[in-house]
């Protein structure tokens, strides 16, 4: 907390400056600063001094009785996650939360978090509302914030609250809707289609739809991945598209996908004309621009199928499998889901819980059966 003399270098009078400075220790981003300038006598800028400082000692216990900013808590908290060696959230899945929370919550971005209430809160999800996010979407948030400040509190950032703004809020999620799948005649077609037009995307979709693999992860699938005489491949990376990089898995481990006969054929044919490309499949430049969905659909529907995302064929592959009676633990390895919510949702899709639950259920009378005739639809 210096007092400086100054000259005046034209009229050579002298004065004196009073300047402190004053830091949290609790919230080192709390900083006051105050300065008092040509003050005539040293001893009246000695006592300036001290009221400069009790001033700025106190507007800093103002700030620390308020705690951290909601754009200080998200800060710490991705920093947290992303120095958390146990973190579950992947890095651009991180850098996405931090994301929605800049852009969605700058309401109350500058605010003391623990001033932030529930209604700033519904705010937010009526603004996602009003541009048109999708309910998952607007749950997605509520839910990040409700994370972060929940983090907040546990960390001891948060205090004089005992629960998250977001707790309790509710969404309204609308009626799910029939999700987009091609059966089995339609994927016949659609191959057949590829091959007889001989569409360079041809082997990308074959292998999509008889190994059940990830847009990524059929990407860097390289010879080394293929085993031919046990009839295996090993899935164990992905390609990051957003940060162009191969990285691990989605859920973090390896896997193995059996060969079946036409998986097989699919192979051979691939080894027999790719040349010294370590890669399987063919290196092609709108696939590695992301565009696979953009293709899939104007193919799909250039040959009057159902416009499907190219995620869609893992789909087709795991609904297929089940309606064949393949275990659903088998194929949760085979696909690899770490949880069986995942897993459920292909269930409904193949629809194999509900086949044949109604065969024992016989209410009318037995006259009534006898009289039942087989309607055959012109259709």
């Amino acid at each position: 907390m210096p007092i400086k003399e100054i000259i005046d270098k034209k009229t050579g009078e002298k004065y004196y400056d009073a300047y402190v400075s004053i830091t949290s220790k609790q919230h080192p981003h709390i900083r006051k600063q105050r300065r008092k300038t040509k003050i005539k006598t040293k001893s009246l800028a000695i006592r300036l001094e001290k009221e400069l400082y009790h001033k700025a000692f106190y507007e800093v216990q103002i700030e620390e009785n308020k705690g951290y900013s909601w754009e200080s808590i998200v800060h710490k908290w991705y920093s947290f996650e992303s120095n958390n060696s146990f973190s579950n959230i992947g890095r651009d899945t991180l850098d996405d939360y931090f994301n929605s929370m800049r852009i969605w919550t700058k309401p109350f971005w500058n605010k003391p978090a623990f001033q932030i209430t529930r209604t700033e809160v519904r705010n937010v999800i009526m603004s996602l509302e009003e541009k048109g996010r999708s309910k998952s979407y607007q749950n997605k948030v509520k839910q990040t914030i409700n994370k972060i400040f929940t983090w907040g509190m546990e960390e001891n950032h948060i205090k004089n609250v005992t629960q998250s703004p977001a707790l309790g809020i509710r969404i309204n999620r609308k009626t799910e809707k029939k999700p987009e799948i091609l059966n089995l005649i339609e994927i016949r077609k659609f191959l057949d289609s590829a091959k007889k037009l001989e569409h360079p995307w041809y082997p990308v979709w074959a292998m999509a739809l008889l190994s059940g693999c990830r847009n990524g992860e059929l990407y860097t699938l390289t010879w080394d991945d293929v085993d031919l005489s046990k009839s295996f491949i090993r899935v164990s990376k992905s390609y990051n598209t957003r940060r162009r990089e191969v990285k691990s898995t989605k859920a973090g481990y390896y896997r193995n996908v059996p060969i079946n006969a036409d998986l097989k054929k699919l192979l051979i044919d691939l080894k027999n004309t790719c040349g010294s490309r370590p890669e399987v499949l063919p290196r092609l430049p709108s696939w590695d621009k992301g565009n696979q969905a953009k293709i899939l659909r104007l193919f799909l529907e250039g040959i009057g199928l159902p416009s499907v995302k190219f995620h869609t064929l893992r789909a087709c592959f795991a609904t297929l499998l089940l309606q064949q009676n393949v275990a659903p633990a088998t194929l949760m390895k085979v696909c690899g889901w770490k949880d069986l919510d995942t897993m459920a949702r292909y269930i409904r899709l193949a629809a194999i819980d509900e086949d044949g639950a109604t065969d024992s259920l016989v209410v009318l009378p037995s006259e009534a059966c006898e009289n039942v005739v087989e309607f055959i639809s012109k259709d």
